[in-house]
């Protein structure tokens, strides 16, 4: 199913680009093959995520909870959170120059590997909940825990780029890129979080419960599809939510050197659903 849906983005891009190179002028127009590197991190959806991984954090600590009052609910929660990211990405491109060896616009399609690790060095949840107590009473406590979580995914996607290379003529010159890609939403499916989390139970009496247990594990790993799974019952969690592609937006500027005529090194930086970092060789033909 991922290699299914992922074919089918991909050969949605790859016509558009096929429909743009075209034309009456792509007879005097040039080729550009090229692989990059580079790292990625400071994911700008910083808040969403970081809201979305403390929330799944949260899920670990009310199981605890549950495995001892099994009728326990969630009344209101308070979530807060030490947020890091980082990665890597990885590609090859086809790139047309329409405008020929010295054109200044090209358009380019490329395929991606994103390698991308949103981590909590420290989620902190102050949880209300309502349970039944051993006198068959239904009373009300607080849960203070405390959470730390790394939630990995890997996607492969296909992304349209528009390039404009700013005095092509020179050696050394700038460029400006803007791409849209898309990947599989599976690739989040298949994502995992691995948690560590702990707690207090403060009972209406005073008395506190320690969470896990000194017999039982706090630590564990689930995929996102799983923790969608679990959201189902629950329109207030926000990893409950359909997903069918992962989109990635690039605006990049970078620097390109001609080290021969066919030849030329590319180094720039910019968004990729986060910021990255990135070098790559390119040969005309």
């Amino acid at each position: 199913m991922r290699g299914q849906k992922t074919g089918f983005l991909g050969l949605i891009l790859a016509v558009a680009f096929l429909a743009a190179v075209s034309t009456p002028a792509a007879a005097q127009g040039h080729w550009e093959f090229g692989v990059h590197y580079g790292s990625w991190g400071l994911n700008l959806a910083k808040g969403v995520i970081d809201k979305a991984v403390s929330n799944a954090l949260k899920r670990p600590m009310l199981d605890q909870i549950q495995k001892e009052h099994p009728d326990a609910v969630e009344n209101n929660a308070a979530t807060s959170s030490n947020f890091d990211s980082g990665g890597s990405n990885y590609g090859f491109e086809a790139r047309w120059y329409p405008g020929g060896a010295e054109g200044s616009f090209s358009i380019g399609l490329s395929v991606e590997k994103t390698n991308m690790r949103v981590e909590m060095k420290e989620a902190r949840a102050d949880i209300n909940i309502s349970y039944t107590d051993e006198n068959a009473k239904y009373v009300s406590a607080a849960f203070s825990g405390v959470g730390t979580g790394r939630f990995d995914i890997h996607p492969l996607s296909f992304n349209l780029s528009f390039r404009w290379d700013i005095f092509p003529r020179a050696v050394v010159h700038p460029y400006l890129t803007f791409g849209l890609g898309i990947a599989s939403g599976s690739y989040l499916d298949e994502g995992t979080l691995t948690y560590d989390v702990h707690g207090d139970l403060i009972k209406p009496d005073g008395t506190i419960e320690h969470f896990p247990p000194p017999d039982e594990s706090g630590s564990g790993t689930k995929t996102l599809k799983e923790l969608r799974h679990e959201a189902e019952t629950d329109p207030n969690n926000p990893a409950n939510f359909p997903i069918w592609f992962v989109p990635f937006v690039q605006l990049h500027l970078g620097l390109k050197a001609k080290i021969t005529p066919n030849i030329h090194l590319l180094v720039d930086a910019g968004i990729w659903d986060g910021f990255l970092l990135r070098a790559g060789l390119a040969v005309r033909i």
